[in-house]
């Protein structure tokens, strides 16, 4: 047909753009095959589906390429078949390395990714002719691949992530809208901003023993306020003894305590926010990653003496001083050790009648844990446990008003999927904080996956690397769209 003489080139350039010639030659001998009785229902059936567009996966392949930390890393490209076209598609993802205790796989010695982009080439073997919507049954196979392979997460994660990027892409949706209608959000809220401010601990070798220090803000011009915070704190810091080599900087962009002691930085903070104008409208929230200072030998806590431990009664009563004489503080995130569930009860019994909150990136952390903590057992439900079983259980169930989680720390996006759908379903007051990957990269996912979440919030260093501020533009990006 394409090749008649008669045809005019640009009739014949839109033949060739979708096929036509194959995909009529392809119906007519569907029908011969088959010689149905109605053979035009059978063909009205066959152009029915090219009408109804599928995603079909035909080869994954992986670049080697460098992150913003100049580590090796991963880019996926996807050839698929789409309205019977095969079209690439670049995923943005990169969640190798975001996760400090998965472990990368690598060359054996030379630390580059060519061998894990031969294994992503084998693993795409096994998907060939899947569909994009077909996450879990993809995930199936994934998740196989892994609990053979233990050690090569950066060859199955961004895989599975990259499927829902990749079908609202060819479909031409919004990301963070794919995803409400995944986690079936009604309606669609402006995530509160937790930003990482002050980093100490012996992470990075500080005698303050707080791990962060959280600028906390909501509202129309939330993104401003903490701007103008972080810039007097980092004013402060300049303007000290050291200089401005006083300016250190973690590895997510947040400023190394400048100060040895937590009034110290307690102080900085303050000021900054007074010479902002923004008493009551920015807050603090303190992560303690209280695992960093238990001693487990004593089941004590090394805050501020190693030779004069702290109980978790006298630990609690420091944070509850703390937060009537600091009254910005509205939010402890791992203030007790997560297997301390005495240490917990107490905690929350405590502040309970308190505008303070309380949070983990522990207690809740994945399926099993969280429902531990939010499943009421009897013996009706579960006759195999004993009442004292069934009693101790239930005593040891702990009730948070926020749980962080990075998405990184999934290995797919159906664990991801099933952990906080479980959440939300059990636990209609609980916040969750999507948090940031650790090594920095380009990738804004983590922001759609706030935007599309009930009662949720985010997670990410300040607002001053390059990366960071491509995330911040996300943010402001879905803020504008869910007005």
């Amino acid at each position: 047909m394409s090749k008649s003489s008669q045809i005019p080139p640009e009739v014949k350039a839109y033949i060739d753009q979708y096929k036509m010639e194959d995909v009529i030659k392809d119906a007519v001998n569907t029908i011969l095959s088959q010689k149905p009785a109605d053979p035009y229902t059978t063909f009205s059936q066959y152009f029915g589906k090219l009408s109804t567009p599928v995603i079909e996966l035909e080869d994954i392949s992986g670049l080697e390429m460098l992150n913003n930390e100049l580590k090796t890393s991963i880019q996926l490209i996807f050839t698929v078949q789409f309205k019977n076209q095969k079209l690439q598609y670049k995923s943005p993802l990169q969640f190798s390395q975001s996760y400090p205790e998965q472990e990368i796989f690598y060359d054996d010695e030379q630390k580059n990714m060519k061998q894990a982009i031969q294994e992503i080439e084998k693993v795409s073997h096994q998907l060939k002719g899947m569909k994009s919507k077909e996450q879990k049954e993809v995930d199936e196979i994934l998740i196989k691949y892994l609990s053979e392979h233990p050690n090569r997460i950066n060859v199955i994660q961004q895989i599975s992530f990259s499927l829902l990027p990749l079908h609202a892409h060819f479909m031409n949706q919004r990301l963070s809208q794919l995803l409400r209608q995944q986690f079936n959000t009604q309606e669609i809220k402006t995530p509160k901003l937790f930003v990482n401010l002050l980093q100490g601990s012996k992470v990075v070798a500080s005698k303050c023993k707080i791990y962060k220090f959280l600028l906390i803000c909501e509202g129309e011009g939330a993104l401003q306020k903490i701007q103008n915070v972080v810039n007097n704190v980092k004013k402060t810091i300049i303007s000290g003894k050291k200089g401005e080599a006083g300016l250190q900087f973690y590895q997510d962009g947040t400023f190394i305590c400048p100060g040895d002691t937590i009034p110290d930085n307690l102080k900085i903070i303050e000021q900054a926010i007074e010479a902002a104008q923004l008493k009551d409208q920015v807050q603090l929230g303190l992560v303690w990653l209280a695992e960093l200072f238990y001693v487990p030998e004593e089941k004590k806590y090394d805050l501020d003496n190693p030779k004069k431990l702290l109980d978790a009664d006298q630990l609690i009563d420091y944070y509850f001083k703390l937060c009537q004489e600091k009254p910005i503080i509205v939010y402890l995130e791992d203030p007790i050790h997560h297997t301390d569930i005495v240490g917990w009860t107490k905690i929350t019994n405590k502040f309970k009648d308190t505008k303070v909150k309380l949070g983990s990136r522990r207690l809740y952390s994945n399926f099993d844990k969280a429902k531990k903590h939010c499943e009421i057992l009897s013996q009706q439900t579960n006759p195999e446990l004993s009442e004292q079983q069934i009693t101790q259980m239930n005593n040891e169930r702990i009730h948070l008003d926020y749980m962080y989680k990075p998405l990184y720390e999934y290995s797919t996006f159906t664990e991801l999927y099933n952990h906080l759908s479980y959440l939300i379903s059990k636990k209609s007051s609980l916040q969750i904080i999507i948090g940031d990957s650790l090594v920095d990269t380009e990738d804004s996912y983590f922001v759609d996956v706030a935007f599309s979440l009930p009662n949720s919030n985010i997670n990410i260093g300040p607002p001053l690397k390059y990366e960071k501020i491509i995330k911040y533009n996300k943010f402001l990006k879905l803020c504008h769209e869910s007005d």
